[in-house]
């Protein structure tokens, strides 16, 4: 009896050791996640300009391709430094929250980590010089294996710590059905300038344990990942069904339809263009004076819900005959907003605000302000404004927001088992509010 009293206090105390051991390791790991910044769409060279990721065969589409399937991704950027450089790039999986998960690279890729990018050429009779560089994933060198959040890191050979840019993009398993619409907020303090969006997930095709908890969800106005909603859990499941039916937690402001304007011919003036001027060695574009559109009604508007064709009109081969021109940008402004800045916004300024794209007051002629180097096409832009101390982008003060505002909405569907190891993506779709 002593002995197995003895036994048991043993057991015991071994039993709250590891019981300790695993909530340190768990708060050690926590805290270390916590002071990673999770991965992003980032540019970190000035020479690097019109970055795009794209799904072959549709400029404006997410990066998404589907496991196993014959689909590419094509990354495109140049390089201004008129010199080439020697790129390469590696692949990182990631977690639901874009932190590099715990496989290993031989777990979701099969072959190199490490791979150069051999596919560049100089630009033809521009008067910026620059070097277009082209990468399709997979390739030859890098098959995924597994689904989920990746993301591409570019860097000079011999780099590997110091980034140019990198790029998130998704690889799906479609194990998922996605039905869903976009209405008008039915919530009375919502109703007016707020899309609702509703959709059901049909998970009949995998077995699962507790949808519940297993199954994370991120949606996307136009792609914009500052505003997604990634914390939604279903109002109820039923018969293999989740069903996401709120009245306020899937709420998106509208917004107004992008402004836009037209640059494909630097010889003549487009759509949006006060005047061109050439001043060596640059053209400088001038776009007509905008106006606040935070008070006015809706007017129904064709654009590329924030994106922008690179395109020349004069020439066989845009990407690498596309001159590179200043645009100059003004809104009119009574008087400057002393507690924020205003920044001119969209893919064109990779959906960042930065100093790049940080817009200043004329005072003399009561404009906002402000300059982007940009390659010539056809470009999407919104005004937004972030106060100062905040981390978010208000992108109705400026423009205002109209339900009737045409948007799309991207579903991502993640399921992560309790054997699993990773954040698998079973589900994606693209749901427009008004060709529904």
């Amino acid at each position: 009896m002593n002995l197995d009293f003895k036994h048991s206090r043993f057991s015991s105390v071994i039993v709250l050791l590891a019981g300790l051991i695993i909530a340190i390791l768990s708060a050690f790991q926590a805290t270390a996640k916590e002071k990673e910044k999770p991965a992003g769409n980032m540019i970190y060279r000035e020479s690097i300009h019109s970055v795009r990721f794209f799904r072959d065969g549709w400029e404006f589409s997410m990066p998404v391709f589907e496991l196993g399937s014959d689909q590419h991704l094509v990354l495109r950027f140049d390089d201004l430094s008129d010199q080439v450089n020697n790129y390469s790039y590696t692949i990182t999986h990631c977690d639901f929250d874009w932190f590099p998960s715990r496989l290993l690279p031989s777990e979701y890729m099969q072959g190199f980590n490490e791979n150069p990018i051999n596919d560049y050429k100089q630009s033809i009779n521009t008067t910026i010089s620059y070097v277009n560089y082209f990468l399709a994933i997979p390739n030859e060198n890098a098959k995924l294996l597994l689904s989920g959040n990746y993301l591409l890191t570019v860097f000079e050979e011999g780099k590997r710590d110091k980034p140019v840019l990198t790029r998130r993009f998704y690889v799906l398993e479609p194990l998922t059905k996605i039905s869903g619409i976009v209405k008008n907020a039915t919530f009375d303090s919502y109703k007016g300038p707020n899309q609702e969006i509703d959709f059901n997930i049909d998970y009949s095709r995998i077995k699962m344990q507790d949808p519940r908890t297993e199954v994370k969800v991120s949606v996307l106005q136009n792609s914009m990942e500052d505003n997604a909603l990634t914390s939604l859990k279903p109002q109820y499941i039923r018969d293999n069904q989740l069903v996401y039916d709120f009245n306020k937690e899937n709420i998106f402001p509208a917004g107004n339809e992008f402004r836009n304007f037209d640059i494909k011919n630097i010889q003549t003036n487009g759509f949006g263009v006060k005047s061109i001027d050439f001043i060596n060695p640059y053209f400088h574009i001038n776009l007509q004076t905008d106006v606040l559109r935070n008070a006015g009604i809706y007017k129904m508007e064709n654009d590329l819900n924030g994106h922008y064709l690179v395109k020349n009109d004069r020439a066989n081969d845009p990407e690498l005959e596309s001159d590179y021109v200043l645009v100059h940008f003004s809104l009119q402004t009574p008087q400057p907003l002393t507690e924020g800045d205003i920044y001119a916004f969209g893919e064109l300024s990779d959906w960042k605000c930065t100093p790049y794209n940080r817009m200043t007051y004329n005072v003399k002629n009561k404009l906002y302000e402000g300059t982007l180097s940009l390659k010539q096409g056809f470009y999407d832009y919104h005004y937004v404004y972030v106060e100062k101390g905040s981390p978010g982008i208000n992108h109705i003060a400026l423009e205002g927001s109209h339900v009737e505002t045409e948007n799309d909405y991207q579903i991502l569907v993640y399921y992560h088992g309790f054997a699993s190891r990773y954040d698998r993506l079973i589900g994606f779709r693209t749901i427009n509010s008004v060709k529904q």
